[in-house]
């Protein structure tokens, strides 16, 4: 089913490369070399993953949404503190170290509700256990 009020934003790479999420997600077009996105007036939910987890929390300083979603989110964020969230929840394969250790940082600069997952057995990919995860917190 999908979610009319929920957007996704992939990661550095190609749209196609992420189609299966169309089913569920607003999926819009990035244009990685001028960080360009056209969201949705009516998103509710951003969800972003690796470099579009940094986008959702740079274009999350501009409009407010109900709940943001960084899943596996790169380093190079030195702080949330201009996010304009109710909640975010962070998601993070167990097989990323370097990135669960960043998201603990860089989360105390939130002053919003907030959650870190760490996904089982999973890693820097929206497969297996990461992607029924995402999908579970997104029908709650």
């Amino acid at each position: 089913m999908k979610h009319e009020l929920v957007t996704f934003l992939y990661g550095q790479g190609l749209k196609k490369d992420f189609k299966e999420f169309e089913v569920y997600f607003n999926v819009p077009e990035i244009d990685w070399n001028t960080w360009k996105v056209k969201v949705p007036k009516e998103t509710k939910v951003l969800v972003g993953f690796s470099m579009g987890a940094i986008l959702a929390c740079e274009l999350s300083t501009q409009k407010k949404f109900q709940k943001l979603v960084l899943c596996s989110m790169m380093p190079g964020v030195e702080t949330l503190k201009n996010i304009k969230a109710d909640e975010v929840i962070f998601l993070v394969g167990e097989k990323e170290k370097w990135t669960h250790k960043e998201t603990k940082r860089v989360s105390k600069t939130l002053s919003c509700v907030k959650s870190i997952i760490v996904i089982p057995g999973a890693d820097h990919r929206l497969a297996g256990n990461y992607r029924r995860k995402l999908l579970e917190i997104l029908n709650k």
